[in-house]
């Protein structure tokens, strides 16, 4: 039980972000999709959907860290991210703090699953010792 409470804690805090962080767009929606996979990763029917949702918006995450700095250094390109004041900043702060925090559902979800699978081998090993 300890592994799905820990991804009730990361997806609470995916949203707590998204909600309340001061964060400019995308990353928002990167912490919503994100706790969106860490929520179906709780689950063991659902579990490859979430931790597919969780490794591709720790990749998106890490691929969009720095595009605002890129950007926000052309006068061309201004109207893509939000370029005033330390807006890029944040934009990066939270595409990394979204990238670690579905890193860490990741590996909470491989946890989880493997506990499972451990339980079910156990109930396969008993019926066949059963059996002998």
């Amino acid at each position: 039980m300890g592994e799905r409470t820990g991804l009730a804690v990361v997806a609470s805090l995916m949203l707590g972000c998204a909600v309340f962080g001061p964060f400019p767009h995308p990353v928002p929606l990167l912490f919503a999709i994100a706790a969106m996979g860490a929520a179906n990763a709780a689950f063991p029917l659902m579990r490859t959907f979430g931790s597919a949702l969780l490794g591709g918006v720790a990749a998106a995450g890490i691929g969009l860290a720095a595009v605002p700095f890129v950007t926000c250094s052309s006068e061309r390109f201004t109207e893509v991210f939000t370029c005033t004041g330390d807006a890029p900043t944040w934009h990066m702060t939270g595409a990394v703090l979204v990238a670690g925090l579905s890193g860490a559902a990741l590996v909470l979800a491989r946890v989880l699953g493997a506990a499972s699978l451990e339980r079910r081998l156990a109930v396969i090993e008993r019926a066949v010792k059963e059996r002998e």
